[in-house]
């Protein structure tokens, strides 16, 4: 019996922190575009919109920006994005971005004249000569679930390493929101992939660079070399993060022009309806008077009409006993007059 009691004990203990532990084991569902159940792939206009359709989205906070490198043969550069969510706080996603030549983009570079189509990376490899081609700036998001991300990474990109992170303090976190403008102005500044400007390289390198500008007091450490290099030389790219950075302020200041916009006419629609509403009440309540009002007035001529009713009965019993009075006052005259007569 003493066993069977502690084994009920030990149980309900084992429930109670369950019960408690379950809310940070459990990734958020409310930020669509950021915390996901499942894998996603959109590219970065349509991440923008995603994150426009939910509050919730648009206000996670980049905690933490790293820069990855593959250590095969192409060796790609890449981005990891690590937000936390807005109100649970334990929660964080992993996001990937990175730049590649988009999926249906081919090369003709095979000596047959055949088409080739690029895939991650291969932009070191393809000649210097080769002109430039649609890009495809992409997000990426997974379950931040044990393993998930690293699994993701392996698979798409083999064996990588982790070149350097960027830690921005809690008061000047950008959020996903700010992120996402910055993308969609990066491209609209350069929606080419171009070996020797726009490459991987330059991608990755002017979305950490625009973000350490932007959003100062940020802490940047580094793991490994290898930063914006092939084979350990120094890769040419386009000097772009001042231009990048005046165009996101200009976009961003539009932004929340935009926004405050749509918040004014909004509370404006709600003012409207409200005064209708008001108006509406206005009108109900005074008919509402009107009948009060009507009902009141009913009430009093009612009782006007049984005063003048009582009185008018009143004044009538009043002269049938006038009448009735002076009628016996006639008999009683009549009375002592034959009576006089008599004697």
């Amino acid at each position: 019996m003493a066993f069977k009691s502690k084994s009920v004990k030990r149980f309900s203990v084992r429930g109670f922190l369950a019960a408690i532990l379950h809310p940070f084991m459990t990734s958020p569902t409310d930020a669509p575009g950021v915390f996901t159940l499942g894998d996603s792939y959109n590219n970065v206009g349509d991440w923008h919109t995603l994150l426009l359709n939910n509050e919730l989205s648009s206000q996670c906070e980049l905690e933490r920006l790293v820069c990855c490198k593959c250590t095969t043969s192409v060796e790609h550069e890449f981005l990891l994005l690590h937000f936390r969510h807005p109100t649970q706080h334990h929660a964080v996603a992993i996001l990937v971005l990175d730049r590649t030549f988009r999926p249906d983009s081919t090369e003709n570079n095979n000596r047959n004249g055949s088409s080739r189509s690029v895939g991650i990376g291969q932009s070191t490899v393809v000649s210097p000569s080769v002109s430039a081609t649609p890009a495809h700036d992409s997000i990426f998001t997974t379950p931040n679930n044990g393993s998930a991300i690293e699994s993701y990474l392996t698979n798409r990109y083999g064996q990588h390493k982790y070149l350097c992170h960027l830690d921005f303090s809690a008061p000047a976190r950008p959020s996903a929101m700010q992120v996402s403008v910055l993308l969609c102005v990066l491209r609209k500044h350069s929606p080419t992939y171009h070996l020797w400007q726009y490459q991987c390289y330059w991608y990755a390198y002017t979305v950490w660079e625009a973000l350490k500008t932007l959003f100062p007091g940020c802490r940047e450490t580094t793991l490994s070399e290898g930063r914006s290099r092939f084979c350990g030389q120094e890769v040419r790219k386009a000097e772009s993060v001042e231009a990048v950075c005046e165009l996101y302020r200009a976009e961003w200041a539009r932004f929340e022009n935009a926004t405050e916009e749509r918040r004014r006419a909004k509370e404006e629609e709600v003012h409207r309806l409200r005064m209708e509403g008001l108006v509406e009440g206005r009108a109900q309540r005074q008919a509402e008077v009107d009948e009060e009002r009507r009902q009141r007035e009913e009430a009093e001529r009612k009782v006007n009409e049984a005063e003048r009713r009582a009185d008018e009965e009143r004044r009538q019993r009043e002269e049938a006993e006038r009448e009735y009075e002076a009628e016996l006052n006639r008999m009683r005259a009549r009375m002592a007059e034959l009576e006089r007569r008599a004697v």
